[in-house]
């Protein structure tokens, strides 16, 4: 009786995972990896708004002691930039090198899906025009075509016959590729800083919005206008109620002025009477801090609701409230 052998087959078994796609025996890349590119592509490519949007605001106002704010024409500049910028990031980067800087680090590249060379500018532009279709919901609409293609195809793949495949790095081209990305990013900052250190002091006072970034109240402060005791509830006994403060914005000599109001102290005073006012002149443009302080009457201050009302120039910018108590 002879044996038979079953012959081999080449199908996978029920139950086991299929073996993992390539292109011209290179794998499909996981799109997790995929993902972790595209984060830093992102990082890599908001280099261009720190130094376009300082560029712009010293060019066209818009400098802040802290940085810039733009509106209206000038903030549609940075962003046509920041877009443009990024648009030939990825066409060019993908088009003449088969990767971006993000792609490069996690050892991907963009192949043709058929004989797996490169894409070319030709392709790669498609893919990048259809980014505005799979980026739809933070890439939602991508995610969806990649996970049902057996290449992990998003809809720019598919339309420009492009895959994603994970390549064997070569040498030190990942680490290279990591620390161009910081470089990248520090060379941006520092071109921002170095900018806005060319704006003078009274152009960036004018263009900010004078605002009170800080006010709190207690019952003493340091030299470095930092309250002590902090507080909104006083006894009658207080001797003092201090105020420090800290605004930005303000052009040089601009008052910052304070008013004390009682709100309702029953009998001892009308309501919202004035208790006291006092002006500082902002010494320099751009930003100062600064302290207000009132003193309580010798028969000790009624119990009652106060507020206090700080205003730059003639604008009230802010309001503070408080209480005066029995302990």
């Amino acid at each position: 009786m002879q044996s038979s052998t079953p012959a081999a087959s080449s199908e996978p078994l029920a139950g086991t995972a299929p073996p993992n796609p390539s292109v011209a025996g290179s794998p499909i890349a996981p799109l997790t990896d995929r993902g972790i590119a595209a984060i830093i592509d992102i990082v890599v490519m908001s280099a261009t708004f720190p130094v376009a949007g300082m560029w712009a605001a010293a060019q066209w106002g818009g400098a802040t002691s802290n940085g810039f704010q733009l509106n209206g024409l000038p903030a549609l500049f940075v962003f046509a930039v920041v877009g443009l910028v990024g648009f030939l990031y990825l066409w060019l980067g993908e088009g003449l090198f088969g990767a971006t800087l993000g792609k490069a680090a996690m050892a991907l590249r963009v192949r043709s899906a058929g004989e797996g060379g490169k894409a070319g500018l030709g392709r790669a532009l498609t893919r990048t025009l259809l980014r505005a279709i799979d980026g739809i919901g933070v890439y939602l609409v991508g995610l969806v075509f990649a996970l049902t293609s057996p290449t992990r195809q998003r809809l720019g793949d598919r339309v420009a016959g492009t895959v994603v495949v994970h390549v064997e790095a070569r040498g030190k081209a990942r680490p290279a590729a990591a620390i161009a990305c910081v470089a990248i990013l520090v060379a941006s900052l520092a071109v921002a800083f170095g900018v806005h250190a060319t704006v003078p002091a009274a152009t960036i006072a004018a263009s900010s919005t004078p605002q009170v970034t800080r006010a709190e109240l207690g019952t003493g402060n340091t030299d470095d206008y930092q309250i002590v005791g902090a507080a909104s509830t006083f006894a009658p006994s207080q001797a003092n109620i201090v105020c420090v403060f800290q605004v930005e914005g303000v052009a040089a000599g601009t008052p910052v002025r304070s008013v004390w109001i009682a709100d309702d102290v029953g009998n001892a005073a009308p309501p919202n009477t004035k208790l006291a006012e006092k002006s500082i002149a902002a010494p320099d443009g751009g930003e100062f801090s600064g302290d207000f302080n009132l003193s309580g009457p010798s028969s000790g201050w009624p119990v009652g609701k106060y507020h206090l009302d700080i205003y730059i120039g003639d604008t009230l910018a802010k309001s503070l409230s408080y209480t005066i108590a029995q302990s």
